[in-house]
């Protein structure tokens, strides 16, 4: 007597869709769900000189990891990620830790991440600015994210393959002593070569005596020159924090071909009872590989500013030996 194999998986698939069926509930195509494990060795020696002090040198680093996971059904999807940091001082901290879901069309995102960039620097290996803080430079990013004691919610709409729209909030106590609300809407244009994004943020603080605001826009084009990959970015500030309103200006030109990457910084800062501080740095970086290791390198970099009307650090220089190894 001959018998017919029992198949068990053909079985119960096809008692799934039978129940299916008689439920009125239509198939849904269910991915497999991923899961990436990456990590990388940063390790910087810095050399820095400053008009007003010594010759100083460093050295630090980190060891990064991240794990990345997706699960997918029909059209929707639920996305995680997990970034954590090994420092060469002995502490450790969270880079990335946040959960989105939605479609291809829209998303919401929520936990520690940055929102879009509206003032990429391209290869900033290193960058110092002179003048002690009191020449400012704002690349729009007061509300983009990575908050310190705080939450973060961005939701994401892709009504075309050339517009995408965010809009970030983020909310706290930032620097453990007042609180902070705020909000940072974008939008990015995607052409032929290019990208234009535009953005506009604005951010509240409380303490215990008064509320102080800050609110800004920033402008960047990317696009594509040959072989080299340029960015020009403006950003506008008016800080009303400070007992009087603080404006600043600053913007940024920067290409990136290769391992090679150079770029300038140029700000000033407006303020009403004193001359205005100004400050520009030039910054370049040149990456090659380790003895033909793949995924090991060694970046050569450095940058140099200059600052006017300021009280210290007129000048100052910065030379940066990074190595990195991906595993």
């Amino acid at each position: 007597m001959k018998f017919t194999p029992f198949r068990v998986p053909r079985l119960v698939s096809c008692v799934s869709l039978a129940l299916v069926a008689m439920a009125g509930i239509p198939s849904v195509a269910v991915a497999a769900p991923s899961l990436t494990l990456d990590a990388n060795i940063e390790l910087d020696t810095d050399a820095v000189k400053a008009s007003s002090s010594k010759s100083s040198y460093d050295q630090g680093g980190r060891l990064e990891v991240n794990f990345m996971a997706e699960h997918r059904m029909g059209d929707h999807f639920v996305r995680g990620k997990g970034t954590g940091l090994l420092k060469t001082d002995g502490k450790t901290a969270t880079d990335d830790m946040w959960l989105m879901f939605g479609s291809d069309q829209w998303d919401i995102q929520a936990g520690r991440f940055e929102a879009v960039n509206l003032f990429p620097l391209g290869k900033d290996t290193v960058i110092m600015h002179a003048g002690d803080g009191s020449a400012r430079v704002y690349e729009a990013n007061l509300v983009r994210g990575r908050v310190s004691d705080g939450g973060q919610f961005a939701f994401h709409a892709n009504p075309s393959d050339q517009i995408r729209f965010e809009l970030a909030t983020a909310y706290g106590q930032g620097d453990k002593s007042r609180a902070f609300t705020g909000v940072r809407p974008s939008v990015t244009f995607v052409g032929q070569g290019f990208t234009l994004t535009a953005g506009y943020e604005h951010q509240k603080f409380d303490d215990a005596q008064t509320t102080h605001k800050a609110s800004g826009v920033g402008l960047t084009a990317g696009f594509t020159l040959g072989d080299a990959q340029v960015n020009l970015s403006a950003a506008h500030l008016r800080d009303r924090s400070q007992p009087s309103t603080v404006k600043v200006n600053s913007y940024g030109a920067n290409l990136t071909l290769g391992g090679f990457g150079a770029g300038i910084i140029h700000s000033t800062t407006a303020l009403s009872q004193a001359a205005d501080p100004d400050v520009t740095t030039a910054y370049a970086a040149y990456t090659l590989p380790l003895f033909d290791i793949q995924n090991a390198s060694v970046t050569f970099a450095g940058s140099t500013s200059r600052a006017d009307n300021v009280a210290s650090d007129k000048t100052l220089h910065a030379l940066r030996l990074r190595f990195n190894y991906t595993f």
